[in-house]
């Protein structure tokens, strides 16, 4: 490994347009079984980058897990059971476990070697996530998996990459009916889908498919400023309307104790599904 303070972590987020950002230390570079890992100290705290794309820094990490996270969860009335496949850094984990009413978290992360490496070198993005007894953590293709199990969860977390790679079969329309089964009648699945801004053929896919299986479907955006464009956007689907008004998104916030998070707020969660019009024209839809 090198310290030279002349490295740069370099990730070609679209086609001429590049993000750079210089690496103190390298703490981790390898090659698991699925993917390119690095863990590098960095003037925005620490970074996860998987196959060359930053999955995360500490410095804007919350942004991103808060927003997966919570407008799902603060959608369900009482969520008990929480199924969160990938999501290897922990802090999604970390975040479903800050609701009260959950009791119980499946966990299924496909790369140990990732898992492994975040524990070790970033251990306050998992946070409780590590060790809380509410938690099974199974080493598995989330896809396969959801094959081969009978249970219901009140909300499933999708937290992938980019449909490349071991987070390819994520965004196809198989693993989203296994998803739709595995959901309670009450259920909520939940996914990053990419930027609107240079990702369109991604958001315009999953919001296609999400529509062929479910009668409610929701897009929203949040801000990540490490993300490519920063504007970053996220899907939940679900059998029932799932559209709350703000003072109910308020009231179950100060319920759960979850009005001192970093970026989430009943205002945002309001915000975040009013969409600019070039994303209503993306996704074929002017009321959504």
């Amino acid at each position: 490994m090198s310290d030279r303070s002349q490295d740069f972590f370099v990730e070609e987020q679209s086609a001429g347009v590049s993000f750079l950002l210089k690496v103190r230390r390298w703490l981790e570079r390898c090659r698991t079984v699925y993917q390119d890992l690095i863990i590098a100290e960095t003037p925005l705290g620490r970074l996860l980058a998987l196959d060359g794309k930053v999955m995360l820094t500490e410095a804007d990490e919350a942004f991103y897990h808060e927003m997966l996270v919570h407008p799902p969860l603060i959608s369900h009335t009482a969520p008990r059971s929480v199924l969160v496949i990938g999501g290897g850094d922990g802090g999604t984990v970390r975040e479903v476990l800050k609701h009260p009413t959950v009791s119980s978290v499946t966990w299924v992360e496909i790369d140990r070697q990732v898992l492994d490496a975040c524990r070790r070198w970033l251990p306050k993005i998992g946070g409780r996530a590590w060790n809380d007894p509410r938690v099974r953590l199974t080493i598995s293709a989330g896809e396969d998996w959801l094959l081969q199990i009978k249970e219901r969860y009140d909300v499933i977390l999708v937290d992938g990459s980019d449909p490349v790679g071991p987070s390819k079969a994520l965004f196809e329309v198989a693993f989203f009916e296994s998803c739709r089964a595995a959901l309670a009648d009450s259920g909520i699945l939940a996914l990053q889908c990419g930027s609107p801004f240079y990702f369109t053929e991604e958001v315009q896919s999953v919001w296609n498919k999400l529509n062929l299986l479910f009668p409610f479907v929701r897009l929203y955006l949040g801000f990540v400023p490490t993300y490519p464009s920063g504007l970053w956007s996220y899907a939940m689907a679900s059998f029932k309307d799932i559209n709350l008004s703000e003072g109910k998104v308020r009231r179950r916030i100060r319920e759960r104790n979850l009005d001192r998070l970093q970026y989430y707020s009943a205002e945002i969660h309001q915000a975040s599904q009013i969409l600019p019009p070039f994303v209503e024209r993306l996704i074929g839809c002017s009321d959504c």
